[in-house]
C-alpha cells in the first residue's frame, strides 16, 4: 500500500526541531487495505494487514531542516488472496530465512540515514526497495517529514492552515492542513491529501504494477511541547489500475492506518 507519499514541511511556516540531539523514539504503523481487482468480468479481492516498527534517533537540527538515523526493527503481515492466506514475522527466524522473503527483511537492524529540508525527505539506504516487497509497507518509508510538527509559536491557534506539496519517484501529494484543536499539552492538525502513485511490489514471486490516485484523510495529534507526533488514523479511497503478468485490471481500494509514537 502506497498511499502516502513523502509530507511536505512548508519552508516559510517552519522553525527548529524542539527535541535535543540524540532523542530516540518509535514509529509503530499498522495498515488495513482491502483491494478490489476486475478481470474478465470478474472481481477478485485481496486484503492485507500489515505493522512496522521503526526505532529513530535524531542526528542533527537545523533551520527547516532535520535528520534522523532509522532502524527497521520488525515487520509483520498478513496477506489474503483467492482463496490463499500468507503471514510473516521478522521476529521468526525460519521466516527471515525464507528466500523468498530475502529482500524484505535485507534492511532489517541496519541504520539508514534520512534528512528532511524544507518537507524534501533524502534516503541513504534499502529501506524503500524491502518495503516495497511487501503489501501496505512503502508507505512508511515514504511518510517520514510528517512526525514533526514544525510552525512558528504564533501559527499554533486553532483555525491556521497551510498547504504541503510533495514529490517522490513513487507519485505526487497535495495536502491541505488546519489545525482544529490546540490545549496546554496537544495540538490537533486535521490533513486532507489528494495522491497520485505509481508503485511496484512483488508478492508471490509476481511483479504487480499499481498506478492509481485517490483521496487520504488523516488526524494527526502532536505533542505542544515537543512538536513530536503522538498519533494519527487515516483512511484512503483510491481508484486506478494494476498490472499483473502483463494484464491489465481495474483497482479499487480503501486503507485504515493507526500510527504511535512514542519517546524512547
Amino acid at each position: 500500500m502506497a498511499t502516502m507519499m513523502l509530507s511536505g514541511i512548508i519552508a516559510v511556516k517552519a522553525q527548529q526541531v524542539k527535541l535535543p540531539v540524540g532523542k530516540k523514539f518509535q514509529v509503530i504503523t499498522e495498515s488495513k487495505g482491502n483491494n478490489v481487482t476486475s478481470m474478465m468480468g470478474q472481481d477478485m479481492e485481496m486484503s492485507n494487514t500489515t505493522t512496522i516498527y521503526l526505532d529513530h534517533e535524531l542526528k542533527s537540527v537545523g533551520t527547516n531542516k532535520f535528520s534522523m538515523g532509522m532502524i527497521i526493527k520488525r515487520i509483520t503481515a498478513n496477506v489474503a488472496m483467492m482463496g490463499q492466506e500468507q503471514s510473516i514475522d521478522s521476529d521468526d527466524e525460519a521466516i527471515r530465512s525464507n528466500p523468498a522473503l530475502a529482500e524484505a527483511f535485507k534492511s532489517l537492524g541496519k541504520e539508514i540515514e534520512i534528512t528532511v529540508d524544507a518537507g524534501k525527505v533524502t534516503m541513504q539506504g534499502e529501506m524503500l526497495e524491502a518495503l516495497k516487497t511487501i503489501p501496505g509497507a512503502a508507505s512508511e518509508g515514504n511518510d517520514l517529514g510528517r512526525v514533526f510538527l514544525l510552525l512558528k509559536d504564533e501559527d499554533i491557534k486553532e483555525g491556521h492552515t497551510w498547504i504541503s506539496n510533495t514529490a517522490s519517484e513513487t507519485g505526487t501529494s497535495e495536502t491541505n492542513n488546519v489545525i482544529e484543536k490546540v490545549t496546554d499539552k496537544e495540538i490537533q492538525v486535521l490533513a486532507n491529501s489528494t495522491i497520485k502513485i505509481s508503485s511496484t511490489m512483488t508478492q508471490n514471486g509476481m511483479e504487480i504494477k499499481q498506478k492509481t490516485e485517490g483521496t487520504v484523510k488523516s488526524t494527526r495529534i502532536y505533542d505542544r511541547a515537543t512538536g513530536l507526533m503522538m498519533s494519527e488514523v487515516s483512511t484512503g479511497d483510491i481508484k486506478g489500475n494494476m498490472e499483473v503478468m502483463g494484464q491489465q485490471m481495474p483497482l479499487t481500494s480503501k486503507i485504515e492506518t493507526k500510527t504511535s509514537v512514542k519517546l524512547l
